[in-house]
């Protein structure tokens, strides 16, 4: 007689609620027996569903500090995922845009990539260079080769890559050599809904306030036309965003999770100035009918429709965003319109998605699940 497959989730640092981490919600939803693992997670000040998880951790998460630091502890990654032993799953399926794709199984492994590790691939110069310190620049380079020859062939262990976008399907053929299916994540279109009042005159950014994102175009933008903008997050870069913002730009920091419905659904459009990989704060405002203006590069040209859902501008400076602004301010956004172009993402869309990709990695690879 068969028994059910023991199925295993990882995801990389359980720290944050966002786009990676509700794409991992909806897995564990979607079997809801598994047992969930991730490289470093926080204990407390979580939203509530993820502190119902309770992913068990690795040695990271034993060192002070490193949940809010997890960045800094990049050398230790590659260790920390070793240290995972999943031998006995018969089912991995692993979320990652770093390390934990890298976990050994002897069972059926699923990677849904996030991305590629950005800092050793697509980032990798931009990363060294952004270093003060010719030893530390050298020091980082030698390390973040060391990743990438450790991330190539800890992907060539992996069953089967599912890729979150055509973008990151490119990268995963370019940097791992692998082939992908592409299952987009999905977007809460219950939660997220048009509000019944008008939108404010204000222009919002949601975003980790790190380089790659330019947030600075966002600041530069609004504080040259005088228009009122709200960002939302943090990241190492606030300090200089706040040198460089006029008095029109606001800093929330940290927004709760009940509060962002109403910011989207009342902000004049979303600012997303760096390319994405996917982009899952795009649909959701755009599920809440209003409008976003974004780097037409990457996974843009899949969730933003050109003049339906937003704006997207083809060159990276502070001109071509304050151009693609005032475009917007001048047309007519209909709400019904610009959710249509989220409601292709819906959950249930996911779960059969994935759920297709699973049963086919299963029936490749397909152990005897005999009960005992």
């Amino acid at each position: 007689m068969k028994r059910e497959p023991r199925v295993a989730l990882v995801h990389d640092w359980w720290v944050s609620l966002r786009g990676g981490e509700r794409v991992f919600l909806g897995l564990a939803r979607m079997f809801p027996h598994a047992d969930c693992f991730t490289l470093i997670r926080r204990r407390s000040g979580l939203p509530p569903e993820m502190m119902a998880l309770r992913p068990r951790s690795t040695f990271l998460s034993h060192i002070p500090g490193s949940a809010r630091h997890h960045r800094a502890l990049l050398p230790l990654y590659p260790l920390a995922v070793r240290s995972l032993n999943l031998h006995d799953y018969d089912l991995v399926i692993s979320s990652s845009s770093g390390f934990c794709h890298g976990v050994r199984t002897s069972g059926v492994h699923v990677c849904y990539c996030h991305a590629p590790f950005r800092y050793a691939w697509n980032e990798y110069d931009e990363t060294v260079a952004r270093q003060r310190s010719p030893l530390t620049r050298a020091a980082l380079g030698t390390i973040l080769r060391r990743v990438r020859q450790l991330d190539n062939r800890a992907a060539q262990r992996v069953t089967t890559y599912v890729a979150n976008s055509e973008t990151v399907k490119r990268r995963i053929g370019e940097y791992y050599q692998r082939e992908s299916v592409v299952v987009h994540p999905f977007v809460d279109t219950r939660r997220f809904q048009p509000v019944p009042s008008p939108a404010a005159d204000y222009y919002l950014v949601v975003s980790q306030l790190l380089p790659y994102k330019r947030v600075d175009l966002a600041v530069e933008a609004c504080t040259r036309l005088h228009l009122p903008l709200l960002v939302v997050g943090e990241g190492p870069e606030r300090p200089a965003l706040e040198r460089l913002a006029g008095p029109t730009v606001r800093f929330l920091g940290r927004v709760g999770n009940t509060e962002l419905p109403e910011l989207f659904g009342s902000c004049k459009a979303l600012l997303q100035c760096g390319e994405e990989d996917f982009g899952i704060t795009a649909l959701e405002v755009e599920a809440c009918g209003r409008p976003v203006i974004a780097y037409g590069v990457g996974a843009a040209v899949e969730t933003v429709i050109h003049n339906q859902s937003g704006l997207c501008f083809d060159v990276s400076s502070v001109e071509a965003v304050e151009d693609a602004i005032q475009k917007t301010r001048t047309m007519q956004w209909d709400p019904a319109t610009v959710r249509s172009a989220a409601e292709r993402y819906d959950e249930e869309h996911f779960r059969k998605a994935m759920g297709e990709v699973v049963a086919a990695a299963m029936s490749i690879r397909s152990p005897s699940y005999v009960t005992t």
